[in-house]
């Protein structure tokens, strides 16, 4: 696989991600990672899709939230056939209740490292799943943060 061709597929893999989050509360965010995988916001780590799923329903029973992620600056670290490292930069704008809320300045800007793997078979016959990449582990690093702002997800 190319240099090339891996960007596009992890880039679409990410802004996935970050769409069922924005847009579905992040009830499918599971989906994207590995069965023990490993998410970490600052110093909270969430070990497994369980506890991942439960991350975005705690959110979600909150109430609403508008939230846009965006992410840029997405550099491939390290790649092997299996397995890639990667950095992105994350600028989040949210906040609690429903749209239009009156924001005007993101309430986080992070980078995201990212450890992907490749899993399923090479022909999809073998158990019915074709190949795709997941996250087995994300850190996310918090680089500016807006004073007084509560974040969605638990931190420490």
């Amino acid at each position: 696989m190319t240099l090339a061709l891996l960007h596009t597929e992890l880039s679409m893999l990410m802004t996935a991600l970050w769409y069922e989050i924005d847009h579905g509360d992040g009830s499918a965010a599971a989906g994207f990672f590995t069965p023990d995988a490993e998410l970490t916001f600052s110093r909270r780590t969430f070990r497994g899709t369980d506890e991942i799923n439960g991350v975005y329903r705690d959110r979600t029973a909150r109430g609403p939230r508008v939230s846009r992620h965006l992410m840029s600056n997405f550099h491939v670290l390290r790649h092997e056939s299996e397995r890639v490292e990667a950095v992105s930069a994350l600028v989040l704008h949210a906040q609690d209740g429903a749209p239009p809320v009156p924001t005007t300045v993101p309430v986080l800007v992070a980078d995201v490292y990212d450890r992907f793997v490749r899993v399923g078979e090479a022909d999809g016959e073998a158990d019915g799943e074709a190949r795709r990449w997941l996250i087995a582990s994300r850190r996310i690093e918090n680089r500016f943060l807006m004073p007084g702002d509560v974040l969605a997800v638990p931190t420490e």
